[in-house]
């Protein structure tokens, strides 16, 4: 064939290609169940639920898959109905029902005898997932499996990946099923999922727009205090003692007067920012949701803060560990003398390679687990008060 021949034809190539997808997006919800949406995350896809509450009443709205196409749902529910959620990611689905209410959490818990502890998820369902199956936490079916154990999730379910709805769902289904068996699921707020409901969505993907779009439902309606995951996230806190452990997202700066404030102070002022108009520079100053608020400061993390400061803190709370996320480190790893453990890791590169690690508490001992390995002791004790 002709050079000019061939440039002509790789040109009308990358010119189908591109009407392909303009045409994908223009003429949703259509869309070939065979293009992988979690590469080019800015096709429309399945999502949802989204559960509104309006003038007493309350109806879901998503996108399912079927027949080869994605199709679009809105409906009339009630409490007691059962709801699904589908994962696109990874092609399972399971059923949840909604609270009776929901109120604001507890500032103190007592020492469970079991404890699984991960931050920064941010919409990887599938790494989620399989570390929740490794520690033993739920079943094949997404129950939970574990007993009168907790669950702690130190901050960012947002941004990033592409499940963040069905890793919230999935969060809010089990935090009733491990009450019912006498355990609990923390949800300690991070900076990621402050910026969702503050309508920050620089680290979002386009997904969650288009579908957005697609549904008439603007994603800053999607977790407004007009809907159930809005109202839920609503009532979560960005501090909380665990026995004698403290779990905090960022951490404690010395720029937060942390003295003058009791847990609950802090998690009732920060609850209360999460709705108040603020500029980008009130956002940005702000003593609870701010650059050195406990969601985003680094400080201690990056071995940074005096080893005083962090004495103070712990002593101030009535805590021996403090236990972040928020800063990626290339592993789990003890500072300030065992006194503080940082758990954000790499889990999207992880799991795509086939694993997932996380924080074990088990009986006075920390362990540090993947999803296919036995744990591996660490040589610290943890004495609850």
């Amino acid at each position: 064939m002709p050079l000019l021949r061939r440039r002509h034809a790789k040109k009308f190539k990358k010119l189908k290609k591109l009407l392909l997808i303009l045409a994908l997006l223009i003429n949703s919800p259509a869309l070939p169940q065979a293009v992988n949406t979690l590469k080019i995350d800015s096709l429309y896809s399945s999502d949802g639920p989204v559960v509104i509450h309006e003038n007493g009443n309350i109806f879901e709205a998503g996108i399912l898959p079927g027949g080869g196409t994605f199709t679009m749902f809105t409906k009339y529910i009630s409490v007691g109905d059962t709801l699904s959620c589908y994962v696109d990611e990874t092609g399972q689905s399971f059923n949840f029902t909604l609270k009776d209410k929901i109120e604001a959490e507890k500032d103190v818990y007592e020492m469970p005898s079991k404890m699984l502890m991960v931050s920064d998820i941010e919409g990887n369902f599938n790494g989620f997932q399989m570390i929740l199956k490794g520690a033993g936490v739920i079943d094949e079916n997404f129950r939970w499996t574990f007993g009168a154990g907790h669950l702690v999730i130190d901050g960012d379910m947002f941004d990033r990946s592409l499940n963040v709805t069905e890793c919230l769902w999935l969060i809010y289904k089990l935090e009733g099923e491990a009450e019912n068996a006498g355990g609990k699921v923390h949800f300690v707020m991070g900076n990621h999922d402050v910026m969702n409901l503050k309508g920050d969505y620089r680290y979002l993907r386009k997904k969650y727009l288009i579908n957005a779009d697609s549904l008439k439902i603007p994603y800053s309606s999607w977790y407004s205090g007009e809907t159930e995951l809005g109202r839920w996230l609503r009532s979560k806190n960005c501090i909380e003692r665990i026995g004698n452990i403290l779990f905090v997202h960022g951490g404690i700066g010395g720029a937060f007067p942390f003295s003058k404030y009791t847990l609950g102070e802090i998690n009732a002022e920060f609850r209360k920012r999460l709705d108040l108009s603020l500029t980008k520079k009130q956002l940005k100053e702000d003593l609870f949701l701010g650059s050195a608020s406990p969601v985003w400061y680094r400080g201690i993390a990056e071995s940074k803060a005096a080893p005083e400061q962090v004495d103070s803190v712990l002593t101030h709370f009535g805590a021996e560990i403090m236990i972040l996320g928020h800063t990626i480190l290339d592993t789990i790893k003890f500072l300030y003398g065992s006194k503080v453990i940082t758990i954000d890791l790499e889990h999207k590169q992880n799991s795509d390679n086939g694993f997932m690690k996380a924080l074990y508490y088990d009986s006075g001992n920390f362990y540090i687990i993947d999803n296919k390995s036995p744990k591996r002791r660490i040589k610290i004790k943890i004495i609850a008060p």
